[in-house]
C-alpha cells in the first residue's frame, strides 16, 4: 500500500480501469487501487503534550520545546522524540495540519515567542506575547497547514525570550495529522 495523492488516484484508475470490453481489468488490479485508496484517505497523526507546571528555561534563541509525553504516534506514518521534541512523517507526500497550544508563565514583561520549525527551519508560523506580571498566564496557540513531499519530514516546536527566564509550561499539545491532498 502506497499513501499517493488524490491527483495520482484519479489518474490510476483512469489507466487500471479502462472499459472492460478486453477482461483488462483483474482483481489484483482492482485490489491493489482499493488499498492504495484506503492508505490514502487513512487518517494518520502524532501528538506530544506537556505535563503540567514543567519549567524550561529560555535565553534570546530559539530552543526546543522540552515535552513531557507522548499522546499518540500512529505507525508506520509518524514517529515522535520526546528527547529532541520533533514530530516525524513518513510514508509519502501528505498535507500535514498542525495544531499547537500552551499556557505559559513568564516573568513581568518578558516577551515569549514560540515558533514552528519544519526539517529544521523556521516557518512564518509563530505568536509572541508579552507576561503583564510573574503570575500571569499566557495562552498561545496556532494552526497550520504545510504540504511537502519530502520523506521523512520532521516538526518541531520552539521557544525563545527576549532575555534569559524561566518560564513554565502547563497544557501543552502538538498534534501533527495528514490530510488527504490533490496535488503533486
Amino acid at each position: 500500500m502506497t499513501r499517493k495523492t488524490v491527483t495520482e488516484l484519479y489518474a490510476q484508475a483512469q489507466t487500471s480501469f479502462a472499459d472492460n470490453v478486453s477482461g483488462a481489468i483483474t482483481p489484483a488490479l482492482l485490489r491493489q487501487f482499493c488499498l492504495d485508496f484506503l492508505d490514502t484517505i487513512r487518517p494518520s497523526y502524532a501528538a506530544i503534550g506537556i505535563v503540567i507546571g514543567t519549567s524550561q528555561n529560555l535565553t534570546t534563541t530559539y530552543a526546543a520545546m522540552v515535552w513531557g509525553t507522548t499522546i499518540a504516534a500512529q505507525a508506520p506514518d509518524y514517529t515522535v522524540s520526546l528527547a529532541s521534541g520533533t514530530v516525524t512523517r513518513s510514508g509519502g507526500p501528505a498535507s500535514a495540519r498542525i495544531e499547537f497550544s500552551v499556557d505559559a508563565q513568564a516573568p513581568n514583561n518578558s516577551i515569549t515567542t514560540f515558533a514552528l520549525f519544519v526539517d529544521g527551519v523556521e516557518t512564518p508560523w509563530a505568536q509572541s506575547n508579552t507576561s503583564t506580571s510573574s503570575v500571569d498566564v499566557q495562552s498561545f496557540a496556532f494552526t497550520a497547514v504545510n504540504y511537502s513531499a519530502n520523506n521523512p519530514v520532521t516538526y518541531q516546536i520552539r521557544a525563545k525570550s527576549n532575555a534569559a527566564n524561566t518560564v513554565i509550561f502547563s497544557n501543552g499539545i502538538l498534534v501533527v495529522e495528514n490530510i488527504p491532498v490533490n496535488v503533486n
